[in-house]
């Protein structure tokens, strides 16, 4: 009997909750439209997409290029080919890189202009600015350079 009670307790709690949710409150549907919170510039790992408009290739065999800023003031990734090192300043959406460098090995036909124009775009770069997952490189007159992706480092 003490059973029965609780399972028509239990029944009489799960249909008044039921009837409690307000049918008008689209609070679930907003959230669910709501843009998608921007990735952290420091600390994500920033594919390069495009480069001065021009989509970027990846060779076989050989890291995307890419970059991550850590919260020393360090920058690390690739140029498509060779390892790149280097340091930032950062200060609203003033973004600028120095003492770039990179490792010496020697790369392939595009992939040899890739670090070219990625190493000159870095040390061009002024501004930035950042939408959900990608990142805008700007140069100090508000010209694209290039454009990024975050991809999770984890």
């Amino acid at each position: 009997m003490l059973s029965r009670l609780s399972l028509f307790a239990a029944a009489v709690v799960v249909s008044v909750a039921g009837c409690a949710s307000n049918p008008d409150d689209d609070s679930a549907a907003t959230d669910a439209n709501a843009p998608a919170a921007s990735e952290p510039l420091v600390g994500t790992y920033w594919k390069l997409m495009t480069l001065d408009g021009e989509p970027v290739p990846v060779a076989d065999n050989q890291r995307e290029a890419h970059l991550v800023l850590d919260a020393q003031g360090r920058v690390s990734g690739s140029t498509g080919c060779n390892r790149l090192m280097g340091g930032y300043r950062l200060e609203g959406d003033t973004l600028t890189f120095t003492q770039l460098a990179s490792t010496r090995m020697a790369c392939p036909g595009e992939m040899a202009t890739l670090e070219q124009g990625w190493l000159a775009t870095l040390s061009e770069t002024a501004h930035y600015s950042i939408s959900g997952q990608s990142l805008v490189l700007k140069n100090a007159g508000d010209r694209t350079l290039a454009r990024l992706k975050a991809n999770a480092l984890y």
